[in-house]
């Protein structure tokens, strides 16, 4: 939520990946142009990390704000008052939290904090439909229309960031498990340095609450594991590479945690495939908001 969310804490467990020598490498591609090198190995595990991130943010609905947001871009819910719901009034056919559908937003939502030295903007638009909209039911469809979180932070700099989201989420489920599926998602990320990556997503992903029913639609995430398995892409500087992303150990999610990503321990494989050749990259969660990437060629 770490570039963003954000990635103050994952720029520098990142870093510190690369420091421990996941696997020796130069700054750019290697000897063969179709393997990703070190720095795009572990600017992927930082974009996935904060993707993974999101799904027990948005695993959470909120009547006033769309999305909860409290750690991720912001560290703080943006005010109701810049947030414009739509249409006015809601239709509501079961009566359960979640309208039938609402338009969210955010083209006017900015504030600062911080003394003023950091500026926080949201922009773009989120659908927000109820799967079952004359069941009662717990669940939550989004459609992100040019979402976009941006911050500025005058004093370090490095922590500022864009990211734009495009795309839909879906979950499902009751108070034991829930069911996430995005579909066609894609996150445009600007780092620090001003490199631009683009995460294009397809996944499936579960929750496991650890205390049986204890989830609910209105109230943050409770402590649980997720597994996460799909397909997607992702690109930087002219470079665009295939993935396919499974569990190897799930994400053991810690709702304590105020530094993303949240997760005290897990792991997650992926292959890298450019032009037939494979890359494997591996992240593993080590503590909260700590993790390290590892990249290995075939």
């Amino acid at each position: 939520m770490s570039l963003p969310r954000i990635r103050a804490g994952a720029a520098v467990f990142a870093a510190l990946a690369m420091a421990l020598g996941a696997c020796s490498d130069s700054s750019g591609p290697g000897t063969n142009a179709n393997i990703m090198s070190q720095v795009e190995a572990t600017d992927l595990g930082s974009d996935v990390s904060e993707d993974i991130d999101d799904l027990a943010e948005l695993s959470v609905y909120d009547q006033s704000n769309g999305v909860p947001l409290q750690l991720a871009s912001i560290n703080a819910a943006p005010p109701a008052a810049c947030v414009t719901v739509s249409p006015d009034p809601l239709t509501n056919s079961d009566g359960d939290a979640v309208p039938d559908s609402a338009r969210f937003d955010y083209s006017d939502c900015g504030f600062s904090r911080g003394g003023g030295v950091v500026f926080d903007s949201l922009g773009g638009t989120i659908d927000i439909i109820d799967p079952l909209p004359v069941t009662t039911s717990l669940g939550v469809r989004r459609i992100f229309t040019d979402f976009t979180r941006k911050r500025v932070n005058t004093v370090f700099p490095l922590r500022s960031f864009t990211a734009v989201h495009n795309g839909v989420r879906e979950w499902g489920g009751n108070a034991d498990t829930l069911g996430h599926t995005i579909s066609n998602f894609v996150s445009v990320w600007t780092h620090p340095s001003g490199r631009v990556t683009t995460h294009e997503k397809d996944w499936v992903a579960k929750f496991t609450a650890a205390t049986p029913g204890t989830i609910s639609l209105l109230t943050p995430l409770p402590a649980g594991s997720f597994t996460i398995d799909g397909t997607g892409s992702w690109s930087s500087l002219n470079r665009s590479f295939s993935l396919a992303i499974s569990t190897v150990t799930p994400l053991a999610y810690d709702p304590t945690c105020t530094v993303s990503p949240r997760f005290a321990a897990g792991e997650l494989a992926l292959v890298v495939t450019r032009n037939a050749q494979v890359t494997n990259v591996s992240i593993v969660f080590t503590a909260c908001g700590s993790y390290t990437v590892t990249r290995t060629t075939v």
